[in-house]
């Protein structure tokens, strides 16, 4: 627990320094959410609801790019970052939801002291934070968010960076955030969030496979369909339409991707 007791310390410190700065920007967020609908069904169906949505977003705005070339027609050459830009907002439409259900559902499961939970939720969203931008520094922007359908193709399969622990870091990076958000809540709910992890992680899986309610099997079967079903061909028929003139970076392709 001595790790987990310094990253705590080092939060607060954090948190502390940048708080004059964050402060005005938490504020539009908060605006920002409160504007989003609220739905008449229970919490925990929206947000399996926005799961789904999200994955099939990303997967369908993709495809219709590579098709049609739409978005790089309207916005120019800058299109890429814009769209990341989108996906990034879409994600967090996402997680507003879960994280809605996750605090509803607070109190369902106690593994652990309250304070105990404080710090390894700090942990693991720390870690997640870090995994998600040590994949952004392996991608880059344009890696990371389905540039391949606009046309900026790479020369290989990035294999170094995140890539060398995990097959799919950024799925894991932010399953990671929402297991801490949800340990930090004791959420049943949210303990079901654990799913590309365990893809990765055999070991978490013997551990939690009790606890794993309707939210994990959707967001793991989301992301079972995705990768194999839809991105994987996807850039399968990229890749193999790929003239060797079109290589733009040395950095290397991504395999499959993100749950922003």
């Amino acid at each position: 627990m001595d790790v987990i007791n310094q990253l705590t310390l080092y939060y607060s410190q954090l948190e502390a320094a940048l708080n004059p700065y964050l402060g005005p920007v938490a504020s539009y967020v908060q605006r920002a959410e409160a504007a989003l609908p609220a739905f008449p069904y229970p919490i925990i169906y929206v947000a399996a609801v926005a799961i789904v949505l999200h994955v099939a977003n990303y997967n369908i705005t993709a495809q219709i790019e590579h098709k049609t070339r739409i978005f790089t027609k309207i916005l120019g050459s800058p299109a890429v970052y814009f769209y990341a830009v989108y996906l990034v907002l879409s994600a967090l439409v996402r997680d507003h939801y879960v994280m809605q259900a996750v605090e509803a559902d607070a109190g369902s499961l106690v593994y652990f002291k309250k304070a105990d939970a404080e710090k390894i939720s700090i942990f693991l969203i720390g870690f997640g934070i870090f995994l998600n931008l040590w994949t952004l520094k392996a991608l880059g922007i344009k890696g990371m968010y389905n540039g391949d359908s606009f046309g900026h193709l790479m020369a290989a399969p990035v294999t170094g960076g995140p890539y060398r622990l995990f097959n799919d870091p950024q799925y894991v990076g932010t399953t990671l955030v929402l297991l801490g958000y949800a340990i930090k809540h004791q959420s049943i709910s949210g303990y079901g969030e654990l799913s590309q992890a365990l893809m990765d992680c055999a070991q978490v899986f013997k551990i939690l496979i009790a606890i794993m309610p309707v939210l994990t099997a959707i967001l793991y079967l989301t992301f079972l369909v995705s990768v194999h079903l839809i991105e994987g061909p996807h850039m399968r028929r990229i890749y193999a339409a790929k003239p060797k003139a079109s290589v733009t970076s040395p950095s290397g392709k991504k395999k499959a991707k993100k749950f922003v």
